[in-house]
């Protein structure tokens, strides 16, 4: 009877064996199995961690974009100093998301400018026919004024009237210019003029006009063709205007005329307080012609004077400087005008006005006073050799005064040349007014 026991144990030992050897295999699998699901789990484990980590990049980097870097593309657009961030993380660098974001700054760039472009046009738009009717109504009472001075002979009323169109030139420059800027028409038909008159007119059109000098170095009667009078008159007065702002009022603007080898040209030089190297560089961009200002770009107040020129140089074809040396420490403009917008007058039939500049010639060697110190010698006193009588036909009789009959036929002429210039440009501006 205690066989059986033993046997049953034996049986049961040799069943788990059997079951162990047998179980063996699979619990192996199962191990490998664990291990395997366990690998996987850490892995994905350390990408979601990983994905969770690029979704909060790319949160930041789109909160990035709408609050940092749109903002300064859209103040881009307006002042080209203020730059705009790269990405606030760099490891995005070359991926989709950084062109997507650079499209979508594109995008706002294009738009925007767009936006701007057609509200500055409709701007401009409005300003040209503002300032046409403004300027046709300012050349009527320019006419009204001069009829009043030809009709009054009272000395205090005639100085009055003086004043009162001296301030309404002004106020036409203004106008005239703004259109200009605008696109418009400078608003006058002119016939060929010499270029002193187109000189000392520009001068009239500006406050303090009294500082400015103007010297003419011309030997022959240069003059500007009919189509580019207006336009470089508004340019001396723009560029004359500039310069009695900056210099004090004590101080002079000298203004010389001189032939060049292809052209003429108008030297402008001022004792103001100059202009440093970046503003040189911002006008000579202006003044080109290549480069064009929004009007929400030409400053507060606006700054429309280098722009304005820009316009007329891109329009006509000649140049403008400011980049030269200044002798009085101010600034020096320079308007070169080619020979294909100058032309010769006679000055028979079509003399200069009487407030036109004198010319100032350098004397010939022969003309040099005796005694005067040359190169190798010191300066000796001599009594001057008496100089005979100039005969009636005499070639300097033409470099003597102007008698008081010869100026008042010349002033005569000039005043029914500028009032027929006048009733023309009301015809042309009222005439554009009905077309418009």
């Amino acid at each position: 009877m205690n066989l059986v026991p033993e046997a049953l144990a034996v049986v049961v030992s040799t069943v788990i064996v059997i079951a162990g050897l047998v179980a063996a295999p699979f619990l192996l699998r199962i191990r490998r199995l664990l291990t395997a699901l366990r690998t996987e789990r850490d892995a994905a484990v350390q990408e979601a961690a990983r994905v969770n980590a690029r979704h909060d990049e790319l949160q930041e980097e789109t909160r990035h974009l709408v609050s940092t870097r749109l903002p300064a593309m859209v103040a881009h657009l307006s002042h080209r100093h203020v730059p705009v961030p790269e990405l606030a993380h760099p490891a995005l660098a070359g991926t989709e998301v950084e062109q997507a974001h650079a499209a979508a700054l594109e995008q706002v760039n294009e738009a925007v400018a767009a936006e701007r472009l057609r509200v500055d046009e409709a701007a401009q738009v409005v300003m040209r026919g503002a300032t046409t009717v403004i300027q046709a109504q300012s050349y009527q009472m320019q006419s009204k004024i001069d009829a009043m001075q030809h009709r009054y002979e009272d000395p205090e009323m005639a100085r009055d009237l003086f004043e009162l169109d001296q301030l309404n030139e002004q106020n036409l420059r203004r106008i005239q210019a703004t259109g200009v800027l605008c696109g418009a028409w400078p608003g006058l038909t002119r016939s060929d003029s010499h270029l002193g008159d187109v000189v000392v007119g520009a001068q009239s059109r500006i406050r303090g006009y009294q500082r400015v000098q103007v010297t003419s170095r011309l030997t022959s009667p240069v003059a500007v063709v009919a189509r580019a009078v207006e336009p470089i008159a508004i340019t001396v007065a723009e560029l004359l205007a500039n310069a009695v702002h900056h210099s004090h009022g004590t101080l002079f603007v000298d203004v010389s005329i001189h032939h060049a080898e292809s052209g003429a040209c108008v030297v402008i030089d001022d004792a103001g307080v100059g202009m440093h190297q970046d503003e040189v560089e911002f006008a000579a961009r202006l003044l080109s012609g290549g480069y064009s200002l929004l009007l929400t770009e030409l400053g507060d107040p606006p700054r429309a004077g280098f722009a304005t020129i820009g316009r007329l140089v891109r329009q006509y074809g000649f140049t403008v400087s400011i980049d030269k040396p200044a002798p009085y420490g101010g600034v020096r403009a320079v308007v070169f005008i080619p020979d294909h917008l100058l032309t010769l007058l006679d000055q028979q039939t079509q003399p200069m006005s009487a407030m036109a500049p004198v010319s100032r010639q350098t004397p010939p060697p022969s003309a040099v006073e005796e005694g005067a110190p040359t190169p190798d010698a010191l300066p000796q006193r001599r009594r001057r050799r008496p100089q005979p009588a100039h005969t009636a036909h005499s070639p300097l009789r033409a470099e003597q005064a102007p008698t008081p009959e010869e100026t008042q036929a010349t002033w005569s002429a000039f005043q029914a040349g500028a009032a027929s210039g006048r009733a023309a440009a009301e015809r042309t501006d009222h005439h554009e007014g009905n077309a418009r």
